[in-house]
């Protein structure tokens, strides 16, 4: 296939006639749906057509500023090949960074063999995933727990809630749903910083 710039998508009207298939976006993103993201911010051909970078990503990629940001933050850090193992399985970056040197182009590392990435193997490579996942929490809440065994469990919990929200954002692309659970991180927020306060308050009386 030729490459095309953002220009020429602009100058053709190709933006408009993907629009549809480009918004799937909002629930998974493909490795050259992202460059495209990055390539049209970057050479901010948007403004062309009298768009600001906010106006078009809800017109035209179907998906709010933000998360059009964050598919371009995760492209710069991990590359393609996480987009390319996202469409097989959900996985968080804090997963992927533990696991990024065994991901190629279109095979993924399993107990020693390099498994392709197709739908057909879908099932073991989530399958894979989720051990991954179990293995480093179990890792993580032993390490603390040598220290200190209670506050390693609340650590743990917190470590498993941020990880849920998160999941919820990736899966919940609309802006309305995007700002129902930013709210839930707020409330969040709000919450650990008044006990913080509380706890401060204490120790200083």
């Amino acid at each position: 296939m030729k490459d095309s710039t953002t220009q020429d998508w602009f100058d053709t009207g190709t933006w408009v006639g993907r629009q549809q298939a480009f918004a799937v976006i909002a629930s998974k993103c493909s490795a050259a749906q992202a460059f495209a993201l990055k390539q049209m911010r970057e050479s901010r051909a948007h403004e062309n057509i009298g768009l600001t970078w906010e106006e078009f990503c809800t017109r035209h990629a179907g998906i709010s500023r933000e998360r059009a940001d964050y598919y371009i933050r995760q492209l710069d850090e991990f590359g393609a090949n996480y987009f390319n193992l996202s469409q097989i399985a959900r996985i968080s970056p804090e997963v992927y960074r533990q696991i990024a040197d065994k991901v190629q182009t279109d095979t993924i590392e399993v107990d020693g063999e390099k498994i392709p990435m197709t739908l057909s193997n879908a099932s073991r490579i989530r399958g894979a995933i989720q051990r991954l996942r179990r293995q480093l929490v179990a890792a993580n809440a032993e390490a603390r727990d040598a220290t200190t065994p209670d506050v390693s469990i609340l650590v743990s919990r917190v470590d498993a809630l941020v990880e849920r929200t998160e999941d919820l954002a990736q899966r919940h692309m609309l802006d309305h749903h995007i700002n129902e659970v930013r709210g839930v991180v707020q409330y969040a927020i709000n919450k650990w910083t008044a006990l913080e306060r509380r706890i401060a308050a204490r120790t200083q009386s």
